[in-house]
């Protein structure tokens, strides 16, 4: 369509020609009518445990695009597509701290056919399935060490020590690698909750769900938590030297915290991955990869190094290793 032409249209033939190239008008769906559709529409070739199964992997999506204030399935598009995935992957379970690749590959392909009958019926922008990325498989995926090398845990908090000292990385990693609390445990933690003079200094953890912060086990895993004189004053300096002066939404001053306030267990996570890479401490790359060219290497896509771990591997191998030296099961478990 050139200027000349377009001058010679009146508004409703403009609107016209503008909407023939552009698509069929999108109709307003709101994501829980969106579902109800989809399961009608797959009733028919589907047993009804699997249409149980579908509606509670959906569902979860569904009340994760509500809490994010989608109302209309119109406002769908890749960067919040994307940011289910993500969602789904490390924030969706309470049960683990990472959810399988094969799992996510099976929850992916769910949610491209979800978003392709949306299309069909005129939900969502055409080919908006096409920016489901779907996990692919390889050997050893879901028989993947879990756990972190001591020697490699210590490694790293060396060089966070000499290069980083007493920065949000070195404190998350010091956390993790130290205590071998879970995700949701460091995430909850407040300034006030880290007696750091005692003679004794130890962490105290609380079961706040009505502010934003939860225990996995609720009031059953709080506690107090003993740490070292060492470890005590590597987190006093960050917070008098490092820790921006922030409050969460809820008026607590989070320990874990960055500019925007408490850090979210996604930010906590992406430490994790990232500085479990060999070469991110300059220890090379046992896979042959050229850090200038390999994907792992970007700051969002630690997680695809084969070599890096998740927060989860961190607490299993604090477990495993104080179970190697004799610590008691009981100890452990109350510890952790």
């Amino acid at each position: 369509m050139n200027d000349s032409s377009i001058g010679q249209l009146s508004q409703d033939e403009l609107l016209e020609r503008l909407t023939d190239e552009l698509g069929p008008d999108l109709k307003p769906c709101t994501p829980q009518k969106g579902l109800e559709r989809y399961l009608d529409h797959r009733r028919s070739d589907l047993t009804e445990n699997t249409v149980e199964e579908y509606a509670d992997k959906l569902g979860l999506i569904v009340e994760f695009l509500e809490d994010q204030g989608i109302e209309d399935l119109r406002e769908l598009d890749g960067r919040l597509v994307n940011d289910i995935a993500s969602w789904r992957r490390y924030e969706s379970s309470d049960q683990v701290e990472e959810l399988s690749t094969k799992t996510m590959r099976d929850d992916m392909y769910l949610l491209r056919d979800w978003i392709s009958h949306l299309e069909n019926i005129e939900a969502v922008k055409s080919n908006l399935s096409d920016s489901v990325s779907i996990p692919e498989l390889s050997d050893g995926d879901g028989v993947r060490d879990v756990d972190l090398d001591p020697k490699r845990a210590d490694r790293i908090l060396q060089y966070l020590h000499k290069y980083h000292y007493a920065s949000f990385e070195h404190v998350v990693w010091l956390l993790f690698v130290r205590i071998g609390r879970r995700t949701g445990g460091n995430h909850s933690l407040d300034r006030v909750d880290a007696h750091l003079d005692e003679k004794e200094p130890y962490l105290e953890y609380h079961h706040r769900p009505d502010q934003g912060t939860r225990l996995k086990n609720g009031t059953k895993s709080e506690g107090h938590v003993a740490i070292s004189k060492d470890d005590a004053e590597v987190i006093k300096d960050f917070i008098e030297n490092s820790r921006p002066d922030v409050t969460d939404n809820y008026g607590r001053e989070p320990l874990l915290a960055t500019r925007h306030g408490r850090a979210s267990k996604s930010t906590i996570r992406r430490t994790i991955y990232r500085w479990s890479r060999p070469c991110k401490i300059g220890a090379g790359c046992p896979h042959d990869r050229d850090p200038d060219d390999c994907e792992a290497a970007q700051p969002d896509h630690a997680s695809r190094c084969p070599s890096s771990r998740s927060p989860h591997a961190l607490k299993h191998g604090y477990i495993t290793e104080g179970r190697r030296r004799g610590v008691p099961i009981d100890v452990l478990s109350d510890r952790c």
